[in-house]
């Protein structure tokens, strides 16, 4: 029983990474491979999605389904509002989305009584990518896991677990992103307008009974 159990915990740490633990030490292949796990629970969440329209820019956002009679109605927590003209959504963990958007909304205060006047989209979402980043260097904390998406009626951004940040026409992060980013794609050459890209979106993001959310 003994050797058995040596056995096991020797398999176990020859399947974990001594750098896995660290978001301070490079391992030899020049990875930080927590930032990594973080990139794995976007992969792994309900997906969404966001395109640039003539109309505007739309989100789109799936979910679980709960008991309907469980769920208060005309809420949701999948696409939350940052300031007065700046929307959000994700794909990850739930609880770091939220996370995160209380942040962004306390950087969008800072800035605009500093600037006096409200951030726009790309100001907003620089400083929450640098937010983010300080979260991959710093003892005691972990990276962020999940991929924001933020909006604004004219401009698109997404912001990775590694803080990567870059403005975008369309994009779509979580399961099964790789196809979907591909349609969104057909979409854009297309230029449909609102109404249609809408309708496109939700039909991209509904399988497995999921529901959509869309802003």
């Amino acid at each position: 029983m003994r050797r058995l159990l040596i056995t096991c915990l020797s398999y176990a740490a020859a399947k974990t990474s001594p750098y896995s633990f660290s978001l301070s030490t490079f391992s030899p292949e020049g990875r930080i491979q927590q930032i990594e796990f973080a990139g794995k629970a976007v992969d792994n969440g309900p997906p969404c999605a966001a395109i640039t329209t003539s109309d505007g820019v739309v989100l789109a956002k799936a979910y679980k389904k709960s008991d309907k009679a469980l769920v208060v109605h005309d809420q949701s927590l999948h696409i939350l509002r940052v300031t007065e003209t700046t929307i959000a959504t994700y794909a990850g963990l739930p609880a770091d989305f939220r996370a995160l958007v209380d942040a962004a909304r306390t950087i969008a205060i800072e800035l605009e009584k500093t600037n006096g006047f409200p951030p726009s989209a790309s100001m907003l979402a620089t400083e929450v990518g640098r937010r983010v980043q300080e979260r991959t260097q710093r003892g005691g904390f972990r990276p962020y896991g999940c991929s924001l998406i933020l909006a604004s009626p004219s401009s698109l951004f997404r912001v990775d677990p590694s803080g990567w940040v870059a403005p975008i026409r369309a994009c779509a992060a979580g399961a099964g992103s790789a196809s979907i980013q591909a349609d969104l794609a057909t979409i854009l050459d297309s230029d449909e307008g609102g109404a249609t890209a809408t309708r496109r979106l939700v039909e991209l993001l509904t399988a497995d009974g999921r529901g959509v959310a869309v802003a």
